[in-house]
């Protein structure tokens, strides 16, 4: 009889293009050998496979498993990666196997072993880590990998990379034989013994039964701040900013129309951490503080990996990461952020309709743009709507494009497009997609969104250095932010005694870069909210120098 606690198991994970062999591969193959009573796993590797002529990784599985082409130059063939892993099974012959979705794995793995070894046995003796855990634990919302490995404190990435998963299962293992012990199952044979019991149904809750005990986040301020989720082991999930962080937190858990949010994430949270602010908007820009130090996994819009913001030249044709006396507008998200209103200038001017120019001014990839028949026949269309103030472009055509894109973004047109921009990118490569209609509105609405950016750069490099008084929507607490080189040097109460002496800084004197471009365009965000709510907002660059609530709601409409 093979006790547990000494046994040494073949962690196994398989990545994959397909849910069979019948409709995928192998993408990359990782393994280790572990035991329940160590925490080093041996012989630990993993490998991405060089895919049969024919297959592909699509795009979805790209971006979950972060495949490229440096990744396929180092793939190595099925046959190569089941010779390696039939040798760390020779080398422990008596070594069961471990794998979180056992019957996923093994459908490709018994693939392999039928075309490479046709005449052997199979070797792998497999239990479903899946399967323990779902009799284990039967009130978890979630018995992923990463909801099941977060749950008993270990942090796996957002990422599946098959290295990751074989040490998250083998964690997940450890824990397991712990648990299985103490209902007397020791042995592998007891352990499959157990295994092929009826397995008891599961209750059919209405609402998802969460670790965390209702009674930690019911208890919570009604106040504004700002909320950690905390694994067991102390890692950082999510972080969030709430008006009223009882309300906001809870809101979580028990859901909104009676639907959970983020039910993986929820699974691990075991401790909730709060930090209080002095309002929502000091609230919003403390959380953007605390996603760029901690980079929670669950935290996705604020944790770019470029740092980097973007000039344009004022043609809006090229991008640079610098700014100099050729690209003098911005910061810019994106290079690419005012291609838009460089293409319009473009052809307003007469230009031909080259496939670049296409793709710029209807604001999609280069693979879904519109033909030249197609994107002529719209272009028309969209001229004749906007007639009136394209009529003298020819003769300056910045200034047309840019009072064009101003009324699209302050009107309708721009936005009966945003819809369908935002799903552009589900658009197939055909021409047949497009049509003369759809090319004119997706004109108005890149034009309108690329104007929107082009304002918010003269926007956020006005209130790199100023003084923001302001009381949120209901309230007379008065309050005073003092931001200093695009950083908030002072938040405080402020009372009528105060006056302003802020020097505003000179364009040339301006350093940006992606935290501080974040940070503006959060605080802008918020004075948005504030203004549109009813609160109370002015801005003061000096002396002299003020923006007010009567003036400062139109201002912001167009950033």
């Amino acid at each position: 009889m093979r006790a547990l606690a000494d046994l040494d198991v073949l962690i196994i994970d398989c990545q994959t293009t397909g849910a069979s062999p019948a409709f995928g591969a192998v993408l990359e193959l990782g393994w280790g050998v572990a035991r329940a009573d160590r925490a080093e796993i041996r012989a630990l590797q993993a490998h991405w496979i060089a895919l049969p002529e024919g297959q592909f990784v699509p795009q979805q599985v790209q971006k979950l498993t972060g495949y490229d082409s440096s990744a396929a130059s180092l793939a190595i063939r099925e046959s190569e990666a089941w010779q390696r892993l039939c040798s760390t099974l020779a080398r422990t012959p008596a070594a069961p196997a471990a794998i979180h979705y056992a019957r996923f794995e093994l459908s490709f793995l018994r693939d392999w072993a039928s075309r490479l070894e046709p005449e052997a046995a199979f070797p792998i003796d497999a239990v479903c880590v899946h399967a323990i855990a779902l009799r284990l634990y039967p009130e978890l919302p979630r018995h992923s990998l990463r909801a099941l490995a977060g749950y008993l404190g270990h942090g796996l990435e957002l990422a599946r990379r098959s290295l990751g998963h074989v040490e998250a299962t083998a964690f997940v293992w450890r824990k397991l034989c712990g648990d299985l012990a103490a209902r007397g199952i020791i042995s592998w044979e007891a352990l499959h013994d157990w295994l092929g019991e009826r397995a008891p149904a599961r209750p059919r809750a209405k609402k998802h039964k969460y670790p965390l005990p209702p009674e930690r986040y019911k208890s919570l301020p009604d106040l504004p701040g700002v909320y950690q989720f905390l694994r067991s082991n102390g890692d950082v999930l999510y972080v969030g900013k709430a008006t009223s962080l009882k309300k906001r937190v809870t809101s979580h858990f028990v859901g909104r129309g009676g639907t959970q949010q983020a039910p993986e994430m929820l699974t691990q949270v075991s401790d909730i951490r709060i930090s209080l602010a002095a309002s929502a908007l000091e609230a919003a820009l403390l959380e953007n503080e605390a996603i760029k130090t901690l980079r929670p996994p669950y935290n996705v819009q604020l944790t770019a990996t470029d740092p980097r913001v973007w000039f344009s030249t004022p043609g809006f044709d090229a991008g640079s990461a610098r700014p100099d006396q050729e690209f003098t507008v911005g910061p810019l998200p994106s290079e690419y952020s005012l291609r838009p209103l460089g293409a319009l200038m473009a052809l307003a001017a007469g230009a031909p309709s080259t496939h670049s120019l296409r793709s710029a001014a209807v604001g999609v990839s280069a693979l879904w743009t519109p033909d030249h028949a197609v994107f002529a026949a719209g272009w028309s269309e969209f001229a004749a709507r906007h007639d009136s103030i394209l009529n003298g472009a020819s003769a300056n055509p910045r200034i047309a494009v840019l009072k064009l894109a101003r009324a699209l973004l302050l009107g309708t047109a721009g936005t009966r497009a945003t819809e369908e921009a935002e799903a552009s990118e589900l658009l197939p490569n055909r021409s047949r997609d497009w049509d003369p209609e759809r090319v004119a509105r997706h004109i108005e609405c890149a034009a309108a969104q690329a104007y929107q950016i082009y304002r918010r750069a003269r926007w956020l490099a006005l209130i790199h250095d100023c003084d923001i008084l302001y009381a949120e929507p209901g309230s007379t607490r008065m309050r005073l932010l003092s931001v200093r080189d695009g950083s908030l040097l002072e938040a405080r109460d402020s009372g009528p005694e105060w006056s302003p002496s802020t020097r505003r800084s000179r364009m040339s004197e301006l350093r940006f870069d992606r935290a501080k471009y974040d940070r503006l365009r959060i605080l802008t965000s918020e004075l948005k909210r504030v203004t549109q709510d009813g609160g109370h907002v002015a801005i003061h660059w000096g002396i002299g120098q003020t923006l007010s609530s009567r003036w400062l709601a139109g201002t912001l409409r167009l950033v």
